[in-house]
């Protein structure tokens, strides 16, 4: 119950749709009931009386025209509210959930797949929907339709009615709880095959280029096979065990019938009955045989429902993990960033040790870096030079030292007010599933204009794309596949160039570009930084010699600083470096 109930508690947000929809659900049981028991009861007493005698047959029959209307009109209008309630919580789930993980990247995210988060804010979030629809309500209403049914039939015979209360209580007791314990033993285990194979199945549609290029289509097929095919064995399970329930309801229910007309053949009803209507004592007894017979409806969808209990309570656990994940890093100053000049940046004995990691990505580090100054930070691949920008964009909190911005310790700011004082590009641009106009609007919060959009791309060498028919509404697909990976670069420094935050954190901004596009595009960004800071992370010694200062990261340690006219000088890493060009 503790694993349900943050979900449970979400019901407040809709509480008169979803107690409309019990009070819904009663009706239409009652209908159906009703509707079955009354028919018996007319067939029979109509048979009683028979051709030529009084008997008033409108009333019996509007009563059967009614309940049949009724119990498909409260069934309809029942599954609307409910559904609509239902599906009104789970998005309010979804945009909770959702808000949930955002402060929780990239830091605390590095260990989940993305396939896996989509499947768990999806697919788990869906299968909560069987809390309410398949087993809050059906119970409920089962609770109060035994206790209505009882109660309308003591007026006709207590002992009967007790039995028919009594035995529908045993199996409302007995039956979900049995099959609780059956489907917990495979629920968590279906919903984990579930995940796993939806989870593989999106790797393998955005691995395919390169599941064919080297071959390995196979391969993977395979590994969904086998996942798929233990899914679809607790599914048989399942099924199974949904089977059982329903003929095990039905058999119980057989033995009450035949319990029912046995008791009813020995009983005199003619005291509870005037003396008028004591010739139809015998249809009593088909009023109670078909109350007998109608009463399954009311047990039936239990068995199966609560089969799910495992599943609900396996996703409401991921759901849980994810919900109740920490975030690295929280924003909780209240410090907005102003420009100023003097010292921007101070770094003192900073250390950095990744999450789950035993080795330092960056230790005792000491940086000062100057408002409008362009640094270069210069390392072989794996020192730490891109950990050293996480810290700058504070997507971690160094684990020793402390960072600050305009003398300010950086964990003082606030997020909004840090994020439009940095521009960050880091290795992997992302081209997102739009048109080009959108993918570079993520530049800005305010509306930039087409003639802008179009100059910059001209100046970064992506004129063809706009002299596409589309234009800036040219489509870039699924991760930007129809582009190159220098035109994906491009299109990062597109967003750079029409972004007007005064600090530039850039992460090997030229990678994958030849040497003369390179020192183009290097040219294009010293003259957007004129009257900014720039730090940049480059394994390349490319336009090096325009940089205020060039340091040096081995081993995630800072090793070598100052400007290049200075470590050209010195007989250290960096004069190693420039002979090995």
């Amino acid at each position: 119950m503790r694993t349900l109930w943050p979900f449970i508690r979400q019901f407040k947000y809709a509480k008169w749709p979803l107690f409309a929809g019990i009070v819904l659900m009663i009706l239409g049981l009652g209908s159906s009931v009703g509707l079955l028991t009354l028919s018996g009861w007319f067939l029979a007493a109509t048979a009683i009386a028979g051709v030529g005698s009084l008997f008033n047959f409108f009333y019996p029959s509007a009563s059967v025209r009614g309940l049949a209307i009724g119990r498909t009109f409260f069934r309809y209008v029942e599954k609307i509210i409910t559904h609509d309630a239902t599906f009104r919580l789970l998005a309010k789930l979804r945009v909770k959930v959702f808000r949930h993980i955002i402060p929780l990247s990239p830091a605390s995210l590095s260990q989940y797949r993305n396939s896996d988060l989509l499947n768990r804010l999806v697919a788990d979030v869906d299968s909560l929907d069987n809390l309410y629809l398949r087993i809050i309500a059906p119970f409920v209403s089962a609770v109060m339709m035994i206790g209505l049914l009882s109660f309308t039939l003591s007026f006709f015979d207590p002992f009967l009615a007790g039995i028919i209360g009594l035995s529908l209580v045993l199996m409302l007791l007995f039956i979900p709880t049995i099959f609780y314990f059956l489907g917990e033993r495979f629920g968590e285990k279906l919903t984990v095959q579930r995940s796993q194979y939806r989870t593989q199945f999106v790797n393998f549609i955005q691995a395919q280029a390169e599941l064919l290029l080297f071959n390995a289509t196979e391969e993977s097929k395979q590994k969904m096979q086998a996942t798929e095919k233990n899914w679809q064995s607790y599914q048989g399970k399942e099924a199974k065990l949904a089977g059982l329930s329903m003929g095990i309801v039905l058999f119980l229910n057989g033995v009450l019938l035949a319990v029912v007309l046995w008791f009813a053949g020995t009983f005199d009803f003619s005291a509870q009955l005037s003396v008028e209507n004591q010739l139809y004592q015998g249809a009593i007894i088909a009023l109670f045989a078909f109350s007998a017979l109608a009463s399954f409806e009311i047990v039936m969808p239990l068995g199966a429902a609560f089969l799910h209990i495992g599943q609900i309570m396996a996703s409401a656990r991921r759901i849980n993990e994810l919900s109740q994940t920490k975030p690295c890093v929280q924003f909780q100053g209240d410090k907005l960033f102003k420009a100023q000049v003097g010292t921007l940046w101070q770094l003192k004995n900073v250390s950095l040790r990744y999450p789950k990691r035993e080795d330092w990505a960056l230790k005792d580090v000491n940086l000062s870096i100057q408002a409008g100054e362009k640094v270069a930070i210069l390392g072989k691949t794996g020192s730490g030079k891109s950990s050293l920008l996480q810290l700058l964009v504070r997507n971690y909190d160094p684990s020793q030292g402390e960072i600050l911005l305009n003398n300010t310790p950086l964990n003082a700011y606030d997020e909004k007010s840090l994020r439009q004082a940095e521009c960050a590009l880091i290795q992997r641009v992302h081209i997102f599933s739009d048109t080009l106009r959108n993918n570079l609007q993520l530049a800005s919060q305010t509306e930039i204009s087409e003639l802008k959009m179009q100059t910059i791309l001209q100046k970064v060498g992506l004129t063809h794309l706009v002299e596409q028919e589309e234009g800036l509404n040219l489509w870039l697909g699924d991760g930007g596949r129809p582009l190159s990976g220098g035109e994906q670069r491009r299109i990062g420094l597109a967003r750079i160039l029409l972004n007007d935050a005064p600090i530039l954190l850039l992460d090997e901004p030229t990678e994958g570009l030849d040497r003369e596009t390179e020192r183009q595009m290097l040219q294009l960004i010293f003259q957007h930084c004129a009257n900014k800071t720039l730090i940049m992370v480059t394994h390349r010694l490319t336009a090096i010699e325009q940089f205020n200062k060039i340091c040096l990261i081995d081993n995630a340690k800072l090793v070598e600083e100052g400007s290049f006219a200075d470590l050209q000088a010195q007989d250290g890493y960096f004069k190693q470096l420039l002979m090995r060009v």
